[in-house]
């Protein structure tokens, strides 16, 4: 009986070591061209505002999106954010919110952002196709994270909400290409 538990927990383990590392498995892939006005005030284009940097791209796609996209900026903001060559940015897709709401949705995603985190916070309203496809979109409501290596390659992505195991394999991931690039 324990050594069919033990079997069975190991065969798992190794699904999700596979899982995750397919997740971040490198792609060479260039980011494409987005651009925005910060929350901040501040015209943003990526990736060439993080050239020279690592950077993590945090996209949502939903309202519903909000709270993962959160936890996971908070998270990689708290351990990273003060890191030399390192840049976070928080990125709302709202392309498909209708015109004559926009305004009012981006105002209100305002108020509930820090002042601290506005100069990385940018709502993109173009390009959502490109970046879902970027993204590998499935689940709507997911945080989407992309990181970019130091020239703008996507380096690795992940989505999905924060957990504590996606977590440790993602920080592995990003101190390895921050020791990377210094």
């Amino acid at each position: 009986m324990n050594r069919l538990i033990i079997r069975r927990t190991a065969i798992l383990s190794i699904g999700f070591v596979l899982c995750a590392g397919a997740c971040f498995a490198q792609s060479g892939q260039l980011m494409p061209r987005i651009e925005g006005e910060s929350f901040a005030g501040q015209k943003i284009v990526l990736p060439d505002a993080a050239r020279g940097k690592v950077a993590v791209l945090v996209f949502g796609f939903t309202k519903a999106s909000k709270i993962p996209t959160s936890v996971w900026a908070q998270k990689v903001n708290a351990e990273f954010g003060t890191h030399n060559g390192f840049e976070l940015y928080e990125l709302p897709v709202l392309e498909d919110v209708p015109r004559f709401v926009r305004g009012m949705v981006i105002s209100s995603i305002k108020k509930g952002v820090p002042e601290n985190r506005r100069t990385h916070f940018v709502p993109i309203v173009q390009n959502e196709f490109e970046l879902k496809k970027l993204v590998h979109y499935k689940e709507p409501d997911d945080a989407y994270l992309v990181t970019l290596d130091a020239s703008g390659q996507v380096m690795s992505q992940t989505h999905g909400p924060f957990t504590d195991g996606a977590y440790a394999q993602f920080r592995t991931d990003l101190q390895s290409l921050l020791s990377r690039s210094q």
